[in-house]
Parts: C-alpha cells; structure tokens; sequence
C-alpha cells in the first residue's frame, strides 16, 4: 500500500445513529441503499466531521451540537457523540507526530456545552493537526472526494477560481496552503513584534536619559542627606550630653531622701512597740470578760431548759390519758368480734349437718348412668350395621359406573388408534424408496474441487501478499535513500542559496564588491579580511560614492621575511598597490618586525592577526565581517562541489525509487487480482458445500420420517391390541353386577331402628346430666360452709387474744400516768436555786466588762502615735520614690537616647563625634537652631520629591537590556528573511506542483470524457490570473456533434457525466484513499449508469482508493461489490445492516 488505508468508521450517537454502528470499508466498490429519510448521508457527514469540518451548516445543522442524536419518543437524547476513524499507516506516511504507529485511530467527540475534542490513538491533538493528516493525504473533510448531495452541480456552476480547489487537491498541495498561510501568520507576527521590539527599543533610550538625569538628583540628594546627618549627630550628642547632667542631678536628690526614710522608720518602730505592749495586757482582761459571759449563758440556757421539760412532764400526762381512752374503745371492738364468730360457727355447723345428711343420691346417679350407656351401645350397633350397608350400596354403584366408562373410553380409543395406524402406512407407502447414494458422492466431488481451488487461491494470495510487503520494504528503503539524498541536496542548495543572497545584498549595477572579484588560496581568507577590512566592500571603479580606482606600486620593501599578499591573492590591477605593500608573516615574527614598518605597510598572518605601520593592530581569530564573507564565498565554491556530488547520488537513488515503486505497484496489482478472485472462490466453495449440506439433510430426514413411521405403527398395533383386551374386559365386569333393590330395603329399615335408638339415648344422657349436676353442685357447697366456719373460728380466736394483749397494755398505761403525776413537785425546788445563780454571774460579767474597756482606751491612745509616726515614714518613702523614679526616668532618657541614636545615626552615642564632619563638638549652637538647620535641609531634600537612588544601577541594567534588544532585533531580522524566503519557496514548490497536476489532469480528463462520451473533445484552462496560485479553472467540453463550449451549455445529464470525469480525473492523478458518491447517479438515465458504473469500476483497478456509492438506482446496485442497507425500523433511529441484491431492490421498489 503506498498510502493511508481507511478500514472502518465507528458512530455512536452521532445524529440518527444512536447505537454503536460500525461500517467497514474494504476494497472495490461499497453500495448504501435505503428509503428516503433513513441516515444514509449521515454516514459521509460523519466521516467529514470526524476530518474536521468546522462548518455547521455543512453538516446540515444549526449549531455543531445539533449532531448529537436529539432523542425520539421512545428513547431520550444523548449528551454526547464520537466518531472514530481507524487508518492503516503500515506505509508510515502520516506526519511525523502521527508515523510511529501501523493503526492510526482518529476520534472526535462532542460533548454538550463543552465543543469538540479530537485525539488520536487515544491522545489529545489539535483540530489543525487532524485538519493537516488528512489534508496530506490528499483528501479531507472539504475534499472533492467527497461528493453530497447536489455538489455535482456545484460544481458545475462554481465559479473558476472555486474549481480551483480540485487541482490543489490533485497537486497534494492543500496542506501546502495552511502550511503557506501559518509562515504568512508567522511572518506578521514576526514583523510585528519587530515593531514592538523598535518601540521598546525607544523606550529603553527615553528612559536611558531619564536615569541619567535622575543619577545627577541623587547626588545632590546624598549631599544633602550628609548634611542632614552631620547636623543630627550634633543634635543627638547635645541630647545624650543633657541627659547625662539630669541623671546626676537625680541620683543626688535620691540619696538625701533615703536619709529620711531611715530616721523615720526608727520612730515609727519605737512607737509599734509601746503600742504592741499595751494590747498584751488587753487579751487577759478579754478572757475574763468571755469566761463571765459565757457562765452567765450557759445559766440563761439551763433556765430555758428546766421550763421545756416542765412543759414536756404536762404533754406527756395528757397522753397517757389519750392512750387509756383508746384502749378501752379497742378491748370493746375485739369483744364484739368473739360474740359474731360464735353465732357465725354455730350457723354454719347446722347447715354442714343439713348437706350430710342428702349424700345418699349416689346409688340413683350410677343406675342413671348404666341406663345411659346402654342406650348410646344400641345407637352405636345400629349406626355401624347402616354405615356399612350404605358403603357397600355406594363402591357397587361407582365400579357399575366406572366400568360402563372404561368400556366407552376403549371402544373411542380403539377407533382413534385404527385411523391413525392406517394415516402411518399411507405415508410410509408415499416416502422415497430409491438409492441416492450416486448423488451424494457428486455433490462430495464438487464440494471438494471448489475446496482445492479455494486453498490453492489462498496460497497464492499469500505468496503475493509477501512479495508485496517485500516491494513494500524496497520501496520503502528506496524512498528514505531518496528522501535523504534530496534532503542533503536541499540543505547544500538552501546554504548555496542563503550565501548567494547574501553576497548580493548590497551588489548593483555600479556596485559589484571587490570581494566577488578576488581569488584567495585557501587558508589566507582571515589574512585578507584583516589586511582589507570593510574596503573590500568597496567597488572597482565606475561610479559609486567609494570605491578602488589603483594606483602605482610602491618602490618600498617589505620587511624581512615579509611575502607580499598578492602572492596568495588573485586580484585586479587596483589592488595592486595595496597588496603589495601587505606582508604576510608567521604570528610569532609580528611583534619583531613592527618597528620595521614604512608608513602605508602592514603585516597579517594566516589566523588574522594585523600590525599596521601606525601602531593599529588587530588580534587573531578577529570575525570580522570580511573575514565571514571571505569565509562564505570559499564555502560557495565547496558546496558548488558538494552538490554536484549530491545530485549524482540523488538521481541514482530516484532511479532506484522509481524502480522500487513500479515494483510495489506490479506486486499490488497481482495481490489485488488475487484477492478480488479468492471472494468468488469462496461464494462458490460455500455454494457447493451448502448444496451437499442440504442434499445430506435431506436424506436424513428422509430416513428419519420412515424409521419412525415403522416404529409409530408397530406402537399402534400393539396400543390396538391392549385396548381391544380392555374392552373386552369390561364388558364381563358389567355383566357381573347383581341387582341392589333387597339392599336399599334393607337400608331403609335400619334407619327408622337408628332412629328410636337415637331418641331414647338422648333422653338417658339428658337424666344422668340432671343427676350428676345436682350433686356436684351439693359437694361444692359442703366444701365452702367448711372453708367458711374455719374462718370464723380463726377470727375468733385472734380477737381473743387481741382482748388479752390490749388488756396488759392499759394496765401498763395507768402505772405511767400515776408516776408522772409526781413530777410538778420537783421543778419549784430547782427554779429557786438556778435564780441565785443567775444573778452571781451578772455581777462578775459586769465587773470583767468595766475593765476591759479601760484597757481598750489605752491602746488606743497608743495606737495613734504609732500611725502618726507611720504616716510620716511613709510620706518619706514617696519622698524617696519620687527621686527614685526621676533617677530611673533619667536613665532610661539615657538609654532611650541611646536607642535613637543607633536608630537614627546607627551609631554608639561614643561615636557621634565620628560623624560630626566639619561640625565641632564645642559648637556655640543651641539645640534650637540644630533643629531649624535640619529643618531647613529636611525640606530643601523634601522639594526635590522622588529622588531614584537606584539611577545608576538602573541605567546600567537598562544599557545591558539595549544591548540585548539589540542583539534579538537582529535575530528578528534574520527570521524574517527566512521566512519570506520560505513562503517563496512555498509558493514556487506550490505553482510548479499545480502545474503539473494541471497537465496531469487535463490529460485524465480528456481521456475520460472521450471515454463516457463514446467520442467528442474536452480540455481545461486555467483564467482569471497569471498565477497559477491564483488562478481559476474553467472546463472547456464538446460532445460529440457539438461544437466546442462551456459546461454551462450543456444538458443536465451531460453536466453531470462531465462533472464526475472531472472528479475521476483528479483521482486518476492523486488518488485520495477513499470517494463517497453521495447520490451522483440521480440526474442520470439508464445509459449514463451504466457508463458511470463501468468507470467506477475502471477506477477500482487504476487505484486504491475505497469507493462508497450511495444510490437508489438498481443498476448501480447490481454492480456493487457488497451493500449495505440502513433502515429505521424505529422511529429516528437508523441501522446500519448487510443486504444482497435482491433485498436491495426489494427496499427500492418499496419507496
């Protein structure tokens, strides 16, 4: 294959083709058929929009999302759509980025909201490097390759310049334009920045002089700032010099108040002692004051206490009597209580006595109930002897029943087995009984032939397959042999080139250098560029403003050793005289032979190194200018060699290519023919082998219907024979029933005994009942008179005893109470005595209290002298703390000093005087006039505003920053003449490709339009423009019998056919790998298909490319290769399906 192979289009969600859908593309001709409306042209939309077609509209849409499937009523939209494209590249003529792969998967997907994205081979690109794979393919999502619908006759009524595009692609230069166009977008851009890069430049000069300006502020600023600081060490050290003075002053204030303070602490001690002695006698007096108080009170208490329990022999006296009281409304409830549980017990003891005495009913109750017994036994005979009569009646009657319906059951089955017995035989009598073993081995032998050849085809296929991946491999080798020859030849050119233009910048009509006049022996360039400098520049006479005119050689000698330079120097005449007065020289014998020189004369060596006769010298390896351009004009003559050598190797390996391709075209020619046979072998292969197949099924379902015919009669026979046995059967079980009349009488009878027996068992059961619910009934009641006169006789007793326990306790009740009558005797005797004792504790209390007071007042009197002499040491402490702390203040002054002045002057205060300049220490100025000086200079700096102080570090910065903008102008410069020289030479390789793709076409297109014509003249031209780049396409035609015209003047049909030769034209010399028709044979009658098919399948073997034709024409169907068919079984969602013809027309017809 020599180019990309498109192998399969995968669809998902992609406008009506919801569900993945996967089209594969495979060689010849490939028919999509289908009704009206169905999604076939969404199959070519999706192979251009997958190519990067940026044009809604050209998808048929409003907006490029509208290709999502948008939903139906039976299934909801997608919010997405991806197309992927599988490429064969075993031929690696993707772009670089793209060539490292054999498969190549291009995928774009749209997401809502979020646009596209494409990748290949799952990795994110561009939409301008899918754009640019396709484009050098020559095909894409614009190529005329890919006709739609009505492009043909827009194709036909474009306007010149538009068909123009068709050549481009046959030329392979589409990619060339984008190419053409990124260098124009480069080279703008390039020019612009230049411009930028020029008004940055500016910029950088403007503010060059401003910061030198702004350098001379900042040195009157430093100037002043100098001064300032002088001035404000001086300030500073009149500061620390007062402070020191003030902290002296404090700390001798300080030390006479802490005289005072220790005079007055003594006198305030002296008096805290007298004052300390006199509370040491107050604390005995205050005890005894306590011990008399407290006696007293605890008097005060025991009076209170002798009236409380006073109070408490009275409550308790009423209580006992309470107590009497209620124990004798006790003993009277309890008595009551023994009265009614005697009168109770005798009660119940009579009742028991009565219920006793009726015991004697036993003997009644057991005679009721064997009366009872015996009558249910008699019920109980009767019941069984009439339940057993009654099952004998009922199993004689069922098996009557079941025998007259077994006896119909197999005379029904015996008629039913007999038709179907005589159905088996007449179908086993009408199956084929004759040998077929002489058809089957014909259908074996042809079978196996079409096997034979179908391998021996397939070996074939795979030989040529081989050999031609082999052409493949030597083509490939051949083209890379070449491809690196021309790139070799290229870059030699491109530096021949670049030299060339570079060594005619500044030539004219008058100004041809001197330079393109001089043959230097090789080594001596650098020695001629230093001996000439910039005036080899210069002209030979005519009329330039400078130039070289000649003069006469001088009689001078050159040093010794010296050998002139136009020993080594082929020059013109006007040369001469400088020539000869230039000695060429080892480096080593330059310094010595300098002072040798006369004036006009030089000395050079062979690296460049110069020493004029005034002292000028210039050192070796010196890239100077001239020394560039000498170095260039040798290099001109060794790639002039260079590329003669190139070319020879460049044409061998073309030659080489050539055959290696025509090699790889003969081997895909015999593979493709091999391969196109192998389908039809394999039709045929499977034809037969189907045929032998369906004879052999046939056979055995022939032979199985009559196995089991036989084995179904056989059944038959002996299923007849069982049911003629069973119903022989049970016709003698129904004859053997006997007559039930005596039994039913019998039955009869029995009832009306079970009857009476029924009766007179219910009225006995219904007696004993009776009986034995009366005496049930008696012995509850004995129980419960029992359980109840127990009761009574407990609560008798206990209330007895009750009476016996609440006598004992009054008994005990009246003892108290006539003990705690005595009580009230007692107390009188006892107040009488706590009243004298009360009034002795008073006395004492009062006697305790008079002294204490004394005692108080004296301290107190002492006490206040002590504060008094307090007071005074305190006011002598604050005396001392206020000259403490103006001592303390006055240091800290010092060093808060002492930190202003390292702040401000970042000095010790020791050091002020450093700073001082030409100011002295001993100045007369007071610390006002150093604050208005500084003042003064403070605003002086203040008026002269923002001061850069960085100005000369930033001019530095800015001088480097020119310089190398400088340098990138240069650059930017030397980019720019690249790359108009590159858009040249795209433009140059453009014109002369699409003029020979022109000649090519035209060629195609006069061949083919004979051929579709049967006869008749058409040609192409190119109008509207010189240039080729430019121009437009217009198609000249005459058919046969019609002069020579315009499209425009023929019919619809002959438009057409001339259209498509067109489009076949630019096939037939740029192939694209693939060409959808989408509905080209439409305006076509029966005739024109068919001359449209039979150039289809001219291109299928002229080319590789992959033809997809959808149609609805029958014709063109049955030319096809293979169909595909795409339906819409549901509403809105297409399918894609395999179809044969017959199907095809089917679906036609139906529209």
């Amino acid at each position: 294959m020599g180019g990309l192979v498109f192998n399969q289009v995968r669809l998902v969600g992609f406008k009506s083709f919801v569900d993945p859908t996967d089209f594969v593309i495979e060689h010849g001709l490939t028919g999509i058929v289908g009704p009206n409306g169905c999604g076939k042209s969404n199959l070519l939309e999706a192979i251009r929009w997958v190519m990067g077609a940026n044009s809604a509209k050209a998808m048929r849409a409003k907006g490029m999302e509208d290709v999502i499937f948008n939903g139906t009523k039976q299934r909801p939209g997608r919010n997405q759509a991806h197309v992927t494209l599988t490429i064969d590249n075993r031929a690696r003529v993707a772009p670089p980025m793209f060539n490292d792969d054999d498969t190549l998967e291009v995928t774009r997907i749209i997401n809502s909201g979020k646009g596209s994205t494409y990748k290949v081979n799952n990795k994110t690109v561009r939409a301008k490097d899918v754009q640019l794979l396709f484009a050098d393919a020559s095909t894409g999502a614009n190529s005329p390759a890919l006709v739609r619908q009505g492009q043909i006759s827009e194709l036909i009524a474009a306007k010149p310049s538009n068909r123009r595009r068709i050549l481009e692609e046959a030329a392979g230069i589409s990619g060339l334009h984008n190419r053409r166009h990124e260098a124009e977008l480069r080279l703008r851009a390039a020019e612009t920045n230049l411009d930028r890069l020029d008004d940055v430049i500016r910029q950088i000069e403007s503010q060059l002089l401003s910061l030198r300006r702004q350098s001379r502020q900042a040195a009157r600023y430093k100037r002043l700032a100098g001064e300032i600081n002088e001035y404000k060490s001086l300030l500073w050290l009149k500061r620390w010099e007062s402070a020191l003075e003030t902290l002296a002053a404090s700390q001798e204030a300080f030390k006479v108040c802490e005289a005072q303070v220790q005079d007055t602490a003594a006198r305030s001690s002296e008096l805290g002692r007298l004052a300390a002695e006199k509370a040491e006698t107050l604390d005995p007096k205050r005890e005894e004051q306590i011990i008399a108080a407290a006696v007293l009170a605890r008097l005060n208490a025991a009076k209170e206490s002798l009236e409380q329990d006073e109070h408490a022999a009275k409550s308790e006296i009423r209580k006992l009597e309470q107590q009497l009281e209620q124990l004798a409304t006790d003993i009277a409830r309890e008595q009551g209580i023994v009265s009614d549980a005697d009168m109770a017990i005798d009660r119940l003891s009579a009742e028991f006595d009565h219920l006793t005495s009726l015991a004697d009913t036993t003997a009644a109750l057991e005679d009721a109930a064997q009366t009872a017994e015996a009558a249910i036994s008699a019920r109980s005979e009767l019941e069984n002897a009439y339940n057993e009569l009654t099952r004998q009646l009922a199993d004689l009657n069922a098996r009557r029943e079941l025998a007259e319906r077994e006896l119909n059951q197999s005379e029904t089955r015996l008629e039913r087995l007999e038709n179907e017995k005589q159905d088996a035989e007449e179908k086993l009598a009408g199956l084929s009984a004759g040998d077929n073993h002489n058809s089957a081995n014909l259908f074996a032998a042809s079978a196996r032939e079409a096997i034979d050849l179908l391998e021996t085809s397939r070996t074939k296929e795979q030989n040529l397959a081989e050999a031609r991946q082999q052409a493949e491999l030597a083509d490939q080798s051949a083209r890379e042999a070449l491809s690196a020859a021309q790139s070799e030849v290229s870059k030699l050119e491109a530096e021949q080139s670049a030299i060339e233009k570079i060594l005619r910048r500044n030539d004219g009509d008058d100004w041809t250098p001197a330079l393109a006049k001089l043959d230097v022996q090789k080594g001596y360039e650098k020695a001629l560029a230093a001996a000439l400098g910039e005036d080899v520049d210069a002209p030979i006479g005519g009329g330039a403003a400078y130039k070289w005119t000649g003069a006469n050689v001088p009689n001078s000698s050159l040093p010794n050793g010296a050998e002139p330079l136009s020993k080594f120097v082929s020059a013109p005449a006007e040369l001469s005289a400088r020539l000869s007065q230039i000695g060429v020289v080892p480096d080593s014998k330059i310094s010595s032979l300098k002072s040798d020189l006369k004036p006009g004369q030089r000395l050079v060596s062979s690296s460049g190194h110069l020493m004029r006769w005034d002292g000028f010298e210039i050192q070796a390896e010196a890239e100077t200018p001239a020394v560039i351009r000498l170095g260039q004009q040798n290099r001109l003559s060794d790639i002039e060699a260079e590329i003669k050598a190139k070319s020879g190797v460049f044409e061998s390996a073309r030659r080489a290519s050539e055959t290696a391709r025509q090699s790889r075209r003969d081997a895909d020619d015999a593979h493709r023919t091999a391969r196109q046979a192998i389908p039809e072998l394999e039709r045929k292969e499977r034809a037969a082998q189907a045929s032998l197949t369906q004879y052999e099924t046939d056979i055995a379902r022939e032979t199985a219907q009559k196995t089991a015919l036989e084995d179904r009669i056989e059944r038959l026979s002996m299923e007849i024979r069982d049911v003629t046995a069973q119903r022989a059967s049970a016709l003698e079980f129904k004859k053997g029933f006997k007559d039930t009349e005596q039994d039913e009488a019998r039955k009869s009878e029995l009832f009306g005994q079970l009857s009476a027996a029924r009766a007179e068992a219910d009225e006995a059961s219904a007696a004993y009942r009776t009986l034995k619910n009366e005496a049930d009934a008696r012995k509850s009641r004995l129980e419960a008179v029992t359980n109840e006169k127990g009761a009574w006789e407990t609560r008798g007793a206990t209330a007895a005893e009750r009476v016996k326990t609440l006598s004992g306790r009054r008994e005990g009740t009246e003892l108290a109470l006539n003990s705690a009558t005595d009580g009230p005797d007692q107390f009188e005797a006892r107040r009488t005595k706590l009243f004298n004792e009360l009034e002795a504790a008073e006395s004492r209390r009062k006697s305790a209290a008079d002294n204490l007071a004394e005692a108080e007042t004296n301290l107190k009197s002492a006490e206040s002298a002590a504060r008094d002499a307090e007071a005074a040491h305190g006011q002598a402490r604050e005396q001392r703390a206020a000259a403490e702390a103006r001592a303390t203040s006055a240091a800290e002054r010092i060093e808060e000093t002492k930190a202003r002045i390292m702040e401000t002057l970042n000095c010790e205060p020791g050091g002020l005087t450093e700073q001082l300049g030409d100011l002295s220490p001993e100045s007369n100025l007071t610390e006002s006039d150093i604050e208005r000086k500084l003042e003064r200079l403070q605003n002086e700096r203040e008026r002269m505003g923002g001061v850069n102080l960085r100005a000369d570090v930033e001019a530095e910065e800015q001088e480097k920053r020119l310089v190398a903008m400088n340098d990138e102008r240069a650059d930017l410069i030397a980019a720019i003449a690249r790359l108009r020289e590159g858009i040249d030479e795209l433009n140059s390789e453009g014109r002369k490709k699409l003029l020979a793709a022109f000649d090519t076409v035209n060629g195609h297109f006069s061949r083919l339009f004979t051929t579709l014509f049967g006869g008749g003249e058409a040609s192409l031209a190119l109008t509207e423009s010189d240039d080729p780049l430019e121009a437009g396409l217009e198609i000249m035609v005459s058919p046969p019998g019609k002069k020579l015209g315009s499209m425009s003047l023929m019919s619809g049909g002959e438009q057409a056919l001339t259209a498509t030769a067109l489009i076949f034209a630019v096939f037939l010399s740029n192939p694209a790998p693939i060409c959808v028709l989408d509905e080209v044979d439409a305006p076509l009658d029966d005739a024109n298909v068919s001359r449209y098919c039979n150039l289809l399948d001219e291109m299928t073997k002229q080319t590789s490319t992959k033809f997809i034709a959808i149609t609805h024409n029958a014709v063109t169907m049955s030319r096809m290769n293979r169909l595909f068919g795409v339906t819409m079984a549901e509403q809105g969602v297409s399918q894609l399906v395999s179809m044969e013809l017959e199907s095809a027309a089917q679906l036609v017809a139906a529209e």
